[in-house]
């Protein structure tokens, strides 16, 4: 089968990407690569995605409806997985109209993508997000959530109704995820342009040596210490036997003084 997801750059669209080359089936990725977050974290996700050649990725604003028209046309999807949208609550505040370009029109363009090529199934983000001011947990798909406490949120909660309605009309199969928060380890190598990786490796051999050095001093510390520690117990049983030889004197010059004084009574 042949796949679009959209968000393909995205940690879960990158991921989706890779596990639908796994299972054998062609892989069309688009995603607007934008600076919400760093750009090359973007690029190395699809970096590996892209060495596989039943993967092909493309440059595309999801908010440019005759593009996304076009690219339905062309691809003939079986199956979309959209997953672009413009995320984080808090930039909602700063930036709204990223949100209703990306979430409301890119969405909407999506849909009619679907529609007028016959794709069999959309799944689509959602977001918890929707749950908005419910009270009641745990949280339920059948809880309302007519409360969003952002615009993000809202966007999401329109996503939901504007595919509902879709499938409504024209009997298309969909399905919304409402993503709670979605996280994984992620290393990623990046150059800086005064940081070579020639120079990279000195710095780590550099680290190295002074770790090395840090811990033959750290040893070292350890033995004197040890050694300090002995000598200080030497001291003391020294100084312990001193006490006790003095103290076996004076108990014979005692016993001696004593012995002297009876005798001398005696003789009195």
């Amino acid at each position: 089968m042949k796949y679009l997801v959209t968000g393909a750059a995205g940690f879960i669209g990158a991921k989706v990407s890779e596990e639908l080359l796994k299972k054998g089936h062609d892989v069309v990725g688009i995603d607007i690569i934008n600076d919400y977050y760093d750009v090359a974290l973007k690029e190395s996700r699809l970096a590996p995605l892209l060495k596989d050649s039943r993967f092909v990725f493309k440059k595309i604003d999801i908010a440019h409806s005759q593009d996304v028209l076009d690219l339905f046309a062309a691809e003939k999807f079986d199956r979309v997985v959209h997953l672009a949208a413009q995320a984080g609550v808090r930039y909602s505040i700063e930036n709204p109209m990223a949100y209703a370009d990306s979430n409301l029109v890119g969405h909407l363009n999506i849909l009619e993508g679907c529609r007028h090529n016959n794709v069999a199934h959309l799944v689509y983000a959602s977001s918890s997000s929707v749950y908005g001011l419910n009270a009641k947990t745990p949280f339920s798909t059948a809880d309302t959530v007519d409360h969003p406490v952002s615009l993000y949120a809202a966007t999401k909660k329109s996503n939901e109704l504007m595919a509902h309605s879709y499938s409504h009309l024209y009997n298309m199969p969909t399905t919304g995820l409402r993503f709670f928060t979605v996280y994984s380890l992620v290393v990623v190598q990046t150059w800086h342009p005064i940081f070579s990786p020639r120079k990279f490796w000195m710095a780590k051999l550099l680290i190295l040596t002074i770790m090395v050095i840090c811990g033959v001093i750290s040893l070292t510390l350890m033995i004197l210490l040890k050694a300090l520690f002995v000598l200080q117990m030497l001291s003391l049983l020294v100084m312990i036997s001193g006490r006790l030889k003095k103290e076996r004197q004076l108990q014979v010059l005692r016993r001696t003084v004593f012995i002297t004084s009876v005798t001398g009574a005696q003789l009195i």
